[in-house]
């Protein structure tokens, strides 16, 4: 065998060594609990009825209470907090924000369109840590306008702003 073969053989062995190997799967995520957002059980109250209240309250000209708009739309107060959710959320930042254990799964999230923002989220009310109902709502108007990473309560004050509410 000439030198030249040799050394291209040496050469070219790891290659095709590295080609032929399988790069390891990422390990698949435990979930040992999973939050649908999708669902719709409404033991609140009407999601409706409370999207028909944001609105109603966008256009006070006082602020009003987040507890105050949901009583008025027929909603219990059985809940503690509210995060908003979007398609940019994964898992993890879900965990944080509502407080829950960081091996639980959120599953119905919008999907994801690259830079688009998608069309639809969610208003997830909690209690205790645990979701209790999530209300839809739309990109195109979006009655109830957060401040990035909060979380309201009950006592949160909204301002009304051209038939919507926020926080700010």
């Amino acid at each position: 065998m000439k030198p030249a073969t040799i050394v291209v053989g040496i050469l070219i062995a790891p290659l095709l060594a590295g080609c032929a190997a399988k790069p390891d799967k990422p390990a698949a995520k435990t979930c040992q609990s999973e939050i649908r957002l999708d669902s719709k059980p409404e033991p609140l109250g009407s999601s409706k009825a409370l999207t028909a209240e944001f609105k109603n309250a966008g256009y006070r000209e006082q602020p009003i209470s987040l507890g105050e708009v949901t009583r008025a739309a027929g909603w219990s107060d059985g809940w503690d907090t509210v995060i908003d959710v979007s398609s940019a959320m994964d898992d993890n930042w879900l965990n944080k924000m509502a407080e829950t254990p960081p091996d639980t799964c959120w599953t119905g999230l919008p999907p994801r369109n690259g830079s688009d923002p998608a069309s639809f989220g969610y208003y997830v009310f909690l209690k205790d840590r645990q979701v209790v109902q999530s209300v839809t709502w739309e990109t195109g108007y979006r009655v109830l306008v957060f401040r990035a990473n909060e979380r309201l309560t009950h006592e949160t004050m909204l301002n009304a702003k051209s038939g919507g509410l926020r926080t700010y």
